[in-house]
């Protein structure tokens, strides 16, 4: 049994609720802390059901019942500012300049991560505490990132960007659990939110489509020429921000035996490239922004496993430190700028980058 103090990061969902009373179980002294962090222009009532449980509202009074059930402390803490300054306005930035961007990683630490580090100081806490699945194992060298016990629900690739002092005082209840069992256990200790839908990422777009978010936040969209890689105008888009490389869908040209791809963006001449998907095959990455949580492995290069989308394959690689290059053992197809890479030793998460281009050799 622990007598520390923890703060729990409470959505309002099953997985944090069930964090929060299996820490308590344990013996910790668990608070509450639930991020407002972006406004609905509707009323729970006037949202549609399928964005009514992202309603921050809905978020707020789901974690304040659970709160009570649980008998602990509940704080919710007004971060809209935050949340858009570090995630919204760079979200729409990222999208003009053609890149694919990854807003849930840079949140978990840009924003939800430092608002309940703060908390915790706050509050004279030893630890903070998600309900992500991630597992947290104790080594010599300090904590290790782990993926979840259930591959299916794993959100290590999520966390990549957490630091590794972060990490050293942040604890995840659920790693070894699946969704089911979550489920499971919390209806069986009487929580009323065992059945909630999961939250949809970008719940901030609320009801809005895609394109009419990005009209509402008056962004200036370009047209420009949709270009064959043989050099053919096949005709107009209407922003390059509505695409993203690796697209085959919603393209806006047919007529072609085979399927067409967006393999390219000019941005500065709003050109938009499309081609086979052949094009698209790339097993070198340059990357930036690189975050390594693994003090203990130092060798340059190293040999580790890359993953380039979260529910992508885990691909043999070697990562070079002084190139900040990732050498991938097959190719890749639709890497885009902007999309993050992951690495992976076994199970341990050693860390990850931010793709800047990509080629193949």
């Amino acid at each position: 049994m622990s007598s520390a103090r923890v703060v729990v990061g409470m959505s309002g969902g099953v997985d944090s609720t069930l964090a929060a009373g299996l820490l308590k179980e344990e013996g910790y002294d668990v608070i509450g802390v639930t991020l407002k962090l972006y406004d609905y222009e509707q009323s729970i009532e006037e949202t549609p059901q399928a964005k009514r449980d992202c309603h921050p509202l809905a978020f707020i009074q789901r974690a304040q019942e659970a709160a009570e059930i649980l008998g602990i402390s509940h704080h919710v803490l007004k971060k809209e500012d935050l949340f858009r300054q570090k995630i919204v306005i760079p979200f729409l930035e990222s999208y003009q300049k053609g890149k694919t961007p990854l807003p849930c990683a840079k949140c978990n630490r840009d924003v939800k991560t430092e608002t309940l580090w703060r908390a915790m100081q706050k509050f004279g806490a030893q630890y903070i505490a998600t309900g992500h699945y991630v597992q947290r194992r104790k080594q010599e060298h300090g904590v290790e990132l782990h993926r979840g016990r259930d591959e299916q629900r794993d959100q290590s690739f999520f966390l990549f960007m957490l630091t590794f002092q972060h990490i050293q005082n942040h604890l995840f209840p659920l790693g070894a659990l699946s969704k089911e069992e979550v489920r499971s256990q919390a209806f069986n200790r009487g929580f009323k939110n065992a059945y909630v839908q999961a939250s949809q990422d970008l719940c901030f777009m609320a009801k809005n489509s895609y394109q009419s978010w990005m009209e509402k936040e008056a962004i200036v969209l370009t047209p420009g020429p949709i270009v064959h890689e043989d050099g053919r105008v096949l005709g107009q888009h209407k922003g390059l921000a509505y695409f993203t490389i690796g697209q085959r869908q919603g393209i806006g040209v047919g007529g072609f035996l085979e399927p067409l791809y967006v393999v390219g963006m000019d941005v500065e001449n709003h050109v938009l490239r499309v081609g086979p998907k052949e094009i698209l095959g790339r097993n070198v990455l340059k990357l930036e922004d690189i975050n390594w949580i693994a003090p203990d492995r130092t060798e340059d290069p190293i040999d580790l496993y890359a993953r380039v989308r979260s529910s992508g394959a885990l691909i043999p690689a070697s990562f070079s430190f002084s190139q900040q290059k990732v050498f991938l053992n097959q190719l890749e197809y639709g890497v885009a700028p902007g999309q993050a890479c992951v690495f992976y030793e076994g199970t341990r998460m050693l860390g990850g980058g931010w793709i800047l281009e990509s080629e193949k050799i």
